[in-house]
């Protein structure tokens, strides 16, 4: 039995998900078979490295059911008309597979220099989780910076943070454990 489509709409993989992930249906259907997080598909999916049979299951969901069904159309056409790598709420997977782990392979390093590289493939458009870890990799200069300061006064005898700067630098990382407790606590 062929299904009609009802548009033929021009395929992304990241706004496939995106609509997947967004829907709560299709997201069972997906997770069912798939027991990866969308965050880790993005990834694999914006470096190349998802598994041809992860790449079947998100085209044959585009071609079966988004491409067949007007209210699908509608939010795959308004993720489009947004971002090219749309962001929406993260979803929980309750395991990542077997197959999917090996082809991870996470660098150890994805620094400022690969992250620009990458923006600048999209064409220039950075996604919130691009442009969050950049301002993370500010984060990490400033730890060590004042890091190697705090060890100079400590070891060298200098005076480079006075006891007003120990005092701020004590409240910022306080407000800042604070506002990123809930992220923390997060299971990877």
């Amino acid at each position: 039995m062929e299904i009609e489509k009802l548009r033929d709409l021009e395929y992304n993989e990241l706004i496939t998900l995106s609509v997947i992930e967004a829907d709560e249906t299709l997201s069972k259907m997906f997770t069912d078979d798939v027991k990866v997080s969308f965050n880790i598909l993005r990834s694999l999916s914006q470096e190349g490295g998802m598994n041809e049979t992860t790449k079947g299951v998100i085209k044959d969901m585009f071609d079966k059911i988004i491409c067949t069904q007007k209210s699908y159309i509608n939010k795959y056409l308004n993720i489009a008309s947004t971002s090219v790598a749309p962001s929406v709420a993260p979803s929980v997977a309750p395991s990542v597979a077997p197959s999917i782990i090996k082809e991870m392979e996470l660098p150890r390093r994805y620094g400022k220099d690969k992250i620009m590289a990458d923006i600048e493939k999209q064409g220039g458009k950075v996604t919130p989780l691009q442009n969050a870890m950049l301002r993370v990799n500010d984060l990490k200069n400033i730890y060590v910076n004042l890091a190697a300061r705090g060890k100079k006064d400590m070891v060298g005898g200098t005076h480079l943070l006075s006891d007003e700067d120990c005092r701020d630098i004590i409240s910022v990382v306080q407000i800042v454990e604070r506002k990123l407790e809930n992220i923390l606590k997060r299971k990877r």
